[in-house]
Order: C-alpha cells, then sequence, then structure tokens
C-alpha cells in the first residue's frame, strides 16, 4: 500500500511540476513575445490532455488559448482566430460539462464573447448581452477573483461608448484586479494575465490623463518583467517621448 501511495503521490507531484513548467514557459513567451513558442506550447499541452485527460491542464490550455487569441485578434488574423475560437469553444463545453463552475472560468467564457465580437461586429447585440451576463455571473460567484475584475475593465475600455464603453470607468476594475491578484497567495509569481492587467492599467492610465500614474506603473512593470517587451521597447519609450519627466 505505501509503495502504492508513494507511486501516486510522485505521479501527482510530476504533473503538478509540468503544469507549473508549462505556465512559466508561456509566461516567458508573452514577456518576449515568442508567439510561435506560445502556439508550440498550446500544441503540447494539448497532445497531453488528450492522453491524461486532467481537467486542470485544460483549464491552463484555455487560459493560453484567450492569451493567444488576444494577439491574434490585435493582429487581426482572422481565420486562425476562428480556428482558435472553435478549438477554445470546445475545451469550454468540456469543461461545463465536467461541472467546472467558479469565477475565473465565466470571466475566460465572457472575455471570449468579446473576441467574438471582434471578429463578427454584427453580432455585438446579442453576443455584448452574452458576454455581460458570463461576468456578472463569475462576480455573484467570487468578487474577490482578480481576473473578474480585469475582464470588467477590458469590457468597459474596450466596448465602443454607444454601447456603454467607458475608459474613465475602466480605471477602477484594472486597480481593482491589480489589488486583488497582489493580495491573493500566488498569483503574481510569473504569472502573464498579472503583468498584462498591470500594461492594461498603465494603458488605461495614460489614455484617461493620469501621466504620473502610468509613468508608476510602467515603471513598476519593468521593475518586476525587465525583459517585457511590449512595455520596454514601445510603452514605456512612446510614453516617455509624449511625457517626458512623468
Amino acid at each position: 500500500v505505501m509503495k502504492y501511495l508513494f507511486a501516486i503521490s510522485m505521479l501527482l507531484s510530476l504533473t503538478l511540476m509540468k503544469a507549473q513548467d508549462y505556465r512559466s514557459a508561456i509566461y516567458q513567451a508573452y514577456l518576449l513575445e515568442q508567439m510561435d513558442k506560445w502556439k508550440e506550447l498550446m500544441e503540447q499541452m494539448e497532445e497531453e490532455y488528450l492522453r491524461i485527460s486532467d481537467p486542470a491542464l485544460l483549464y491552463d490550455l484555455l487560459e493560453a488559448e484567450y492569451g493567444y487569441m488576444g494577439w491574434l485578434v490585435s493582429g487581426k488574423q482572422k481565420k486562425e482566430a476562428e480556428e482558435l475560437l472553435n478549438n477554445a469553444e470546445k475545451h469550454m463545453a468540456i469543461l461545463e460539462d465536467q461541472g467546472l463552475d467558479n469565477a475565473r472560468f465565466y470571466s475566460l467564457k465572457g472575455a471570449f464573447y468579446g473576441f467574438q465580437i471582434m471578429l463578427d461586429p454584427l453580432k455585438a447585440p446579442s453576443l455584448g448581452k452574452a458576454s455581460m451576463n458570463a461576468n456578472e455571473k463569475a462576480m455573484s460567484l467570487d468578487p474577490r477573483e482578480p481576473q473578474v475584475w480585469m475582464e470588467k475593465a477590458n469590457m468597459d475600455y474596450y466596448r465602443p461608448a454607444v454601447f456603454g464603453g467607458s475608459k474613465r470607468k475602466a480605471v477602477p476594475s484594472y486597480e481593482k484586479a491589480i489589488e486583488l491578484f497582489e493580495s491573493s497567495s500566488g498569483r503574481t509569481r510569473e504569472n502573464w494575465i498579472y503583468i498584462n492587467c498591470l500594461a492594461g492599467l498603465g494603458v488605461a492610465y495614460e489614455n484617461t490623463r493620469k501621466y504620473s500614474e502610468a509613468g508608476e506603473v510602467y515603471r513598476k512593470i519593468l521593475q518586476l518583467a525587465p525583459s517585457f517587451k511590449w512595455v520596454k521597447e514601445e510603452l514605456y519609450p512612446e510614453f516617455q517621448d509624449k511625457h517626458p519627466g512623468k
């Protein structure tokens, strides 16, 4: 029995180590904008999930797809984005069938509706409502989940003003998300979503004329992640050019 228990615990620790390895590798790919590497990691995670059917691994894959999807949509790579969206929808359906019912899952679900709107703006009225409903469900399940506040901020920030969007309204939600990330155990270590949220806050500060706050956030990011290409080579240098001394 002891041998059996030891084998099980070894297997669990290997699975956990592997999960952390994937998260760490995706974090590095995010910082360095190595999107080919990111795609490769998603393919490896998918292969491994088909072998071991671990729901935690599938959730990590869904989170990775969410990040990669954001990159595809912002780069107007519509065909690949649509293919990835189909995959992500299948993965969300599996997780729902397995009874996943938590705030992080519903905040991601809301974000994927948002990506669908970017791919097909004509569906904005119905998908916008679905996105808001998913975020509200996430908020009701756990109002202290940082990703819920981050997605709420993203929705306000990117939604057109005619549909109730507001960059100014997004700022307190980004601030709340950061506060919750930083007060939750282990949620800031090698977490690309946390660093991305910080960058979102910096951009939101800058675009609502809170220049001193924006400068502080960009410098904080570069202290935490000096190799973060987007901030190091783009956001912060452009900010310094426009707002010297801030």
